[in-house]
């Protein structure tokens, strides 16, 4: 009987791998649908969303493009500049949260930002001089960068 058993499941097999007529598999796993469009690879692990094509050696000069940045802004400070710091972060920040109620309309970047007012007010009035605060509000109302970069640059241009 092994014989009679290996001969049948032989036979089964064969007819199992054998194509159709008509040249298409006879597996029922197969399907007449196109198959689905390659998809797109994922990033490898740790990259970020910045492909900086300048590579490691290849930075910018962000000391140089706040020295560029400082006589295009100097002239259209306010003047009298605001001599106290408490004001002069309160202006910027009210000046950030006009621009992402504008930007933002779902307004989670504004919820964002309030989020962390009280810090932010403390840590501007601490580490930020009036002039880099009034560059920021001066710059924020051109609507083509966002707080954090100019806050960055005009800190490098406007350091007293």
């Amino acid at each position: 009987m092994p014989r009679a058993r290996d001969a049948l499941l032989a036979a089964v097999l064969i007819a199992a791998c054998t194509p159709a007529p008509d040249g298409r598999s006879a597996s029922p796993t197969t399907s007449d649908a196109t198959p689905p469009p390659p998809s797109q690879p994922s990033p490898p692990a740790g990259r970020t969303a910045n492909n900086d094509a300048r590579g490691f050696a290849n930075q910018p000069d962000y000391d140089g493009e706040a020295a560029i940045l400082k006589p295009q802004v100097a002239s259209r400070l306010p003047d009298p500049l605001p001599t106290d710091r408490k004001q002069a972060c309160a202006a910027m920040f009210a000046a950030a949260d006009a621009l992402y109620r504008d930007i933002d309309p779902a307004g989670t970047a504004l919820q964002l930002l309030q989020a962390s007012r009280a810090a932010d007010q403390s840590a501007c009035e601490r580490e930020t001089s009036p002039r880099a605060a009034a560059c920021v509000t001066v710059l924020l109302a051109d609507r083509n960068a966002e707080l954090p970069w100019l806050l960055d640059q005009c800190s490098r241009a406007f350091p007293d």
